[in-house]
């Protein structure tokens, strides 16, 4: 199946087509065709599947850019999410030709330039729920004329921490018009339930893979704690991957693994809730363009980094719930390329690795690095090397 037989124009497909994308994924074969028919829908896709288009492409579709006026609302769990999809929505728009826009309303950012760009009257409007919810009150941005609730990262924005203001931004728009769409990468019964307190007659989609993309290796190294950043930069010196995702369960530490990784030469940025909003984007532009190529994250920050040339994700910490270990993995191997995952594991956090297997039905090898290789474990396989996992 190609875009064209989903509905897509010629316009909207050479936009694609600039990007390099020229078939859709199963998740916008899914999702597009019953959006463009108006219907309420929950989704559940692996992270790097391919959802942001899946819900983009179906708003340029049907948006009237002759109306100048808020068409579409986007709402996110993170910043960062939020000003992925804007780029992508503005990226869209660029290359297809298209006069719809955007504007990113996020808090913490500078409200002067955020009312500015709604002054442009965008017809799609992308950020988090408490900024956006603020503005449809002081009448800034006309929520009685949007027709269309993106809901992206389901299970987060549902949950008990965040309904609230979800179910406050949907009621100031006209239940006669709205169509509500929500994605994740996982859904639980609690989202379902909540989900559909806020629309009726929604239609369940659901890949048939796994919730892990398969082009996804999977490894561990057992060591001590105290081993681990002497580990990793053995990792990063001798896979050379261009780009790495190092992630730790305590965000106060981020900003300490970064000083040690620049002050052994390594270039490296952190994203973490006590930075500054333009900070976290300079990190995350340069990193993007390659400036810096390791970028050290929390769970904070997981869902909402978006890079597709991403090799590695290194784990320094383990988590307990596995549900984290799927958003940190779908960091890589985004759009069906090749990813890898390795998990340093202290002797006590290799049970949180079983619990993972279990859960994603994946198999977690254990490895050595040798001689600038992840290799079998000497006393298993009498040192029998794999080729290198990352090509520089």
């Amino acid at each position: 199946m190609d875009f064209k037989e989903l509905g897509i124009n010629e316009s909207l497909i050479n936009g694609l087509h600039a990007q390099g994308i020229n078939s859709p994924t199963l998740i916008q074969e899914k999702v597009i065709p019953e959006m463009l028919k108006r219907k309420n829908i929950i989704a559940k896709s692996e992270t790097g599947s391919g959802k942001t288009l899946a819900y983009l492409l179906p708003i340029f579709m049907t948006a009237d850019p002759g109306v100048r006026s808020t068409q579409a609302i986007i709402i996110t769990p993170t910043h960062e999410l939020a000003a992925q999809v804007n780029r992508q929505a503005q990226i869209l728009s660029e290359n297809s030709g298209s006069e719809i826009k955007s504007a990113l309303i996020i808090g913490g950012a500078s409200i002067s330039r955020q009312l500015e760009k709604l002054k442009e009257k965008p017809q799609i409007v992308i950020g988090s729920a408490g900024r956006i919810l603020d503005l449809i009150k002081k009448k800034k941005i006309q929520a009685h004329t949007c027709r269309t609730i993106v809901i992206d990262e389901a299970d987060r924005m549902l949950d008990p921490l965040n309904i609230e203001n979800i179910k406050a931004v949907v009621k100031t728009t006209l239940a006669s018009e709205r169509q509500i769409v929500m994605l994740s990468a996982s859904i639980s019964g609690q989202t379902k339930k909540a989900a559909s307190e806020i629309a009726g007659n929604i239609i369940s989609i659901e890949k048939e893979r796994g919730i892990i993309p398969e082009n996804i290796g999977h490894y561990y190294i057992v060591c001590d704690k105290r081993d681990k950043i002497v580990l990793l930069r053995k990792i990063i010196a001798g896979l050379k991957p261009e780009k790495t995702i190092v992630f730790l369960n305590n965000p106060n530490s981020i900003e300490e693994m970064v000083e040690k990784l620049n002050y052994h030469g390594l270039k490296s940025g952190g994203i973490y809730g006590a930075a500054h909003k333009n900070d976290r984007r300079t990190v995350m532009d340069n990193f993007r363009e390659g400036r810096i190529n390791i970028l050290v994250s929390s769970d904070i920050g997981a869902r909402g980094l978006d890079f597709d040339d991403v090799n590695i994700v290194v784990n320094i910490d383990i988590s307990e719930e596995p549900v984290y270990y799927q958003h940190r993995a779908g960091r890589t191997g985004r759009n069906g390329s090749e990813g890898t995952v390795i998990n340093l594991a202290s002797p006590n956090e290799i049970k949180w690795l079983k619990k993972y297997e279990k859960a994603f039905d994946i198999n977690i090898i254990e490895k050595t690095m040798s001689y600038g290789a992840l290799s079998d474990p000497v006393e298993k396989h009498r040192s029998k090397k794999i080729k290198k996992i990352v090509k520089k």
